[in-house]
């Protein structure tokens, strides 16, 4: 299924529990991350609420304001439910 939200957008496989981020903010990538990686990321996030830089594709840093972590963290739990959702089908 096909999530998008605030920063994240990509292909959600809530069986498979990957997300197949296909965009972070306007930048274009292609990155695969599993259920445990989204949550390290998520727990990072709430630690981390003033700024947080996000790489994408090992390469590029993205500096994430105040508002867009909170952003950030709201897509990441919604892909979260998304994962947890898939195992209780």
């Amino acid at each position: 299924m096909y999530f998008s939200g605030s920063i994240f957008s990509g292909e959600i496989d809530p069986q498979l529990e990957n997300m197949y981020v296909t965009q972070v903010k306007s930048m274009t990538t292609g990155t695969n991350l599993s259920a445990e990686q989204v949550q390290t990321l998520y727990d990072y996030v709430l630690q981390h609420k003033d700024t947080c830089m996000v790489t994408i594709n090992d390469q590029i840093p993205i500096l994430l304001k105040e508002q867009e972590v909170d952003r950030l963290a709201a897509d990441l739990e919604n892909i979260l439910h998304f994962f947890r959702e898939g195992k209780e089908s």
